[in-house]
């Protein structure tokens, strides 16, 4: 059995950083999306939008972990959108009441049109 693992991709779309992310987010790869997301995110006044739409599961310590980064996003002015859930994913969310918790794009177009204006 090959280990999970979680691929990334950057792009700059007129200083706001979109990145793309697929695979799973769960016990296995947390620690490397955290490696990954921590340097990005510490920056003051990032704009960061982070491309879901590849993103095949996330756990409760993933749930956990991208809430923590848009409090704490919020905390030093800077935005982090979480665009393009998959369906499943974000119905698992909302039936926890998540959703309410973590500000969500239903499209990629959107997040960066939120992060442009803030």
């Amino acid at each position: 059995m090959s280990e999970a693992v979680m691929n990334f991709d950057v792009e700059d779309c007129n200083g706001i950083r979109l990145i793309h992310v697929s695979g799973p987010l769960d016990s296995v790869t947390y620690d490397q999306f955290k490696q990954f997301m921590d340097p990005q995110l510490r920056q003051a006044r990032s704009r960061v939008v982070l491309d879901c739409q590849n993103l095949t599961y996330v756990n409760s310590r993933g749930v956990t972990l991208l809430l923590h980064y848009q409090r704490t996003c919020k905390l030093d002015f800077s935005f982090l959108g979480i665009a393009a859930l998959r369906p499943r994913i974000l119905r698992n969310m909302q039936l926890l009441g998540l959703d309410k918790l973590m500000t969500w794009f239903p499209t990629i177009e959107e997040a960066l049109q939120t992060a442009a204006a803030s």
